[in-house]
């Protein structure tokens, strides 16, 4: 009996198969997407505040839950990052990529905006290119089914 049941447990481990592919993290994934999500409502908030009358809108207190759960996010993709083998050179390469210019818009915000919304519309596209290439880069690392 004890045969017949260790044979029928070394039967189901060997059927089983792990493939671990180097590089792609669906939490980096999917929290990518999340962080870009919720730079474009930002982005969309802010421009609205701008185009106001009223300078003190846009103030950055006014947004600092924003930036508190970006920088949150962007603690977790590195953070994930850190297992991901040699294919996550490339990965963590493009979330300091992300890291680095949402810093620098946020502290552009922190200095102020003094032109229109619409002079901004290039850093959008800008930011938005930085999270498509992390996310092409996911997909392309995914394992295929």
């Amino acid at each position: 009996m004890k045969f017949k049941i260790t044979i029928v447990l070394l039967a189901f481990l060997l059927s089983c198969k792990v493939v671990f592919i180097a590089g792609y993290d669906p939490i980096i994934e999917s929290t990518a997407t999340k962080i870009q999500n919720d730079f474009n409502v930002h982005f969309i908030k802010l421009q609205r505040t701008i185009s106001d009358s009223n300078p003190n809108n846009h103030n950055i207190s006014n947004f600092q839950d924003y930036y508190d759960h970006m920088n949150a996010d962007l603690i977790t993709l590195r953070a994930r990052s850190k297992y991901l083998g040699k294919k996550g050179t490339l990965v963590l390469k493009e979330i300091n990529n992300i890291d680095n210019i949402m810093h620098v818009f946020e502290n552009l915000h922190k200095r102020g905006f003094t032109d229109s919304p619409d002079d901004k519309r290039d850093i959008q596209n800008g930011i938005n290119s930085a999270f498509d290439a992390l996310i092409k880069l996911q997909e392309e690392l995914k394992p295929k089914k």
